[in-house]
């Protein structure tokens, strides 16, 4: 563990499990900004309808992760990756471990009439698309727009609480897994094991989504 990820674990089961990179697991897990203790991200329903960040559209419930392959800040990852199944572990990571410090050249400003054409009015706090980025509309004045467009989370400590639940062992629960990592979903798909050969039967409402094609590539 390095300095920038400070680790605290309450063992659940002393017979733990270790974890090793690569491993594919399932986890539960809560994530605040430390200064602030907002939380933004949680796989519990219940946690995020408590904090008022719920979404309808979002699945809550345990997600699927490869144990240190970046699908999370690489702070989050290293912890992770040296767990034990069955244990909470609480981690702090800084910035630089997480989404990395902010970037005052990230901050622009646009005049009121570029947002007219867009056919967009603009409001403190929300997020609009210019070009081919994402940001967050931090001010608006007589005139000019200010639009942030740092990670959220830039310059902030985050502060996990996670617990892995189980190691995914079983070779078509892998396959479901992996689908529900780079596609977001393993709903309609059709998994059959035969030896070394899997074959996977996509649902027809995949064979014309772009995010497939991109899913596809990581995941064969």
């Amino acid at each position: 563990m390095t300095e920038d990820a400070q680790i605290k674990t309450e063992s659940r089961d002393e017979t733990s499990q270790k974890i090793n990179p690569g491993d594919i697991v399932q986890l539960e897990l809560d994530a605040w900004i430390s200064e602030t203790g907002k939380l933004f991200q949680t796989t519990s329903k219940e946690n995020a309808q408590k904090e008022g960040i719920y979404d309808e559209k979002t699945v809550y419930g345990p997600v699927y992760e490869i144990a240190g392959k970046n699908r999370f800040f690489p702070g989050l990852e290293k912890s992770i990756a040296s767990a034990s199944i069955g244990q909470e572990v609480v981690v702090e990571i800084k910035p630089e471990e997480a989404a990395g410090s902010r970037d005052p050249g990230l901050v622009k400003l646009y005049s009121i009439r570029e947002f007219e054409r867009m056919n967009v009015e603009p409001k403190v706090g929300e997020d609009v698309r210019i070009g081919d980025r994402i940001g967050r509309i931090s001010q608006v004045t007589v005139g000019r727009v200010r639009v942030d467009f740092n990670n959220p989370l830039a310059g902030h400590v985050l502060k996990y609480r996670y617990r892995v639940i189980r190691k995914i062992s079983e070779r078509q629960e892998k396959l479901k897994a992996l689908l529900e990592m780079f596609y977001g979903t393993s709903s309609g798909f059709d998994i059959a094991i035969e030896g070394d050969r899997a074959t996977v039967v996509l649902p027809d409402s995949c064979k014309l989504d772009a995010r497939w094609m991109n899913a596809k590539l990581r995941f064969v």
